[in-house]
């Protein structure tokens, strides 16, 4: 029951809901830490979330959720403590599975994009060409790698984003150069008559 004053409210489809969003978020929460445990040879890895490094909507449910908690024990807010107790259970579960998804992860196969969806991984030897671009805080690669399309049958060229922390970029690029040095570290060559680079 949700009690407001003297009015009063039946809650059981609210409960039969909330329960289901409660266990929806700890399977997710469950299943990505299974996934962030079971990846193997992590070489590299940091937060990636847009609110400091943290996921920016589950991040601020779950500090609003703790809030209320608290402003409702401290002054004796008249609210179910089943409310309350589901709000941060599923602000805890939807922080936890939304943080580890948002980090990035550097493994010795390739790069992460969704540690819940294998699949997404980048591989190595699918990496054709790299760009780099440095900021104040951060340096910014774009990845250009091919990719399998099961509706026309041939590979399609995909490009991945991402923003490495300036304290990392140098273990980064290492990681590049021996992962990727061999099929992009060139000498300058001379074809046709053209002086190129081959990156």
């Amino acid at each position: 029951m949700i009690e407001f004053g003297a009015q009063t409210y039946s809650s059981t489809v609210f409960i039969v809901l909330s329960s289901i969003v409660m266990m929806g978020s700890f399977v997710l929460s469950m299943i990505t830490v299974s996934n962030a445990v079971r990846l193997r040879n992590v070489m590299l890895s940091w937060k990636a979330g847009k609110l400091g490094g943290y996921p920016l909507f589950s991040t601020l449910f779950l500090l609003l959720c703790v809030t209320l908690g608290v402003l409702a024990s401290v002054h004796r807010v008249s609210i179910d403590l089943f409310i309350i107790a589901t709000y941060i259970f599923t602000g805890v579960n939807w922080f936890t599975a939304s943080f580890l998804m948002s980090r990035r992860y550097i493994t010795d196969h390739g790069i992460v994009k969704n540690i819940n969806d294998p699949s997404q991984t980048v591989a190595w030897n699918s990496i054709n060409d790299y760009l780099e671009r440095s900021s104040e805080q951060s340096c910014h690669f774009t990845f250009f790698y091919s990719q399998f399309d099961g509706v026309k049958g041939k590979p399609r060229s995909v490009r991945l984003e991402i923003e490495v922390p300036d304290k990392l970029a140098d273990r980064f690029r290492k990681i590049l150069n021996y992962k990727l040095g061999r099929r992009f570290r060139q000498d300058l060559a001379q074809v046709s008559g053209f002086e190129h680079f081959n990156f």
